[in-house]
């Protein structure tokens, strides 16, 4: 992993997020699959990134602030996502709020356009703890092509 930006102090919680990020759902979905071409870090104040990108082009970013409590991981995918968006985002929910994950309604979805590109939709779920939401993004062709988790507490 190369670091940008990030200061002495704060590489040990980089090393921990770098852990947590490389165990979880998101990651998997593309870094089992495909393998990771690069990883960078960086710090911008209390807000730490950590980007990885995929041999297949794909990414995944990673973004936590410690002193709201903020976490968002995002994936973008091209190969095919062999696995049921819905269960990757569950283990994602699990994986970071433990068995009872943070409330999420998988019933009760909201869908709209996705804001950085006119022909993608996004699935919007949301949950009752933290302001978790977890969203499923999919082309004109209905693929999935990008999933995210996030939370502030």
């Amino acid at each position: 992993m190369s670091g940008t930006g990030v200061s002495s102090q704060d590489k040990d919680a980089a090393t921990k997020l770098r852990a947590t990020v490389e165990q979880s759902p998101l990651y998997a979905v593309s870094a089992a699959r495909i393998g990771v071409k690069a990883c960078r870090a960086t710090q911008d104040s209390d807000e730490l990134t950590l980007e990885y990108t995929f041999r297949d082009g794909g990414w995944l970013h990673v973004t936590r602030q410690r002193r709201i409590e903020y976490s968002d991981q995002e994936v973008r995918l091209v190969t095919p996502l062999a696995d049921d968006p819905q269960k990757v985002l569950t283990d994602a929910e699990r994986a970071a709020f433990g068995d009872k994950g943070c409330g999420i309604t998988w019933r009760d979805a909201r869908t709209q356009p996705a804001e950085d590109e006119a022909t993608a939709k996004e699935t919007i779920y949301f949950g009752d703890v933290c302001n978790c939401q977890a969203r499923v993004r999919t082309n004109a062709a209905g693929r999935v092509t990008g999933l995210l988790f996030r939370s502030t507490c």
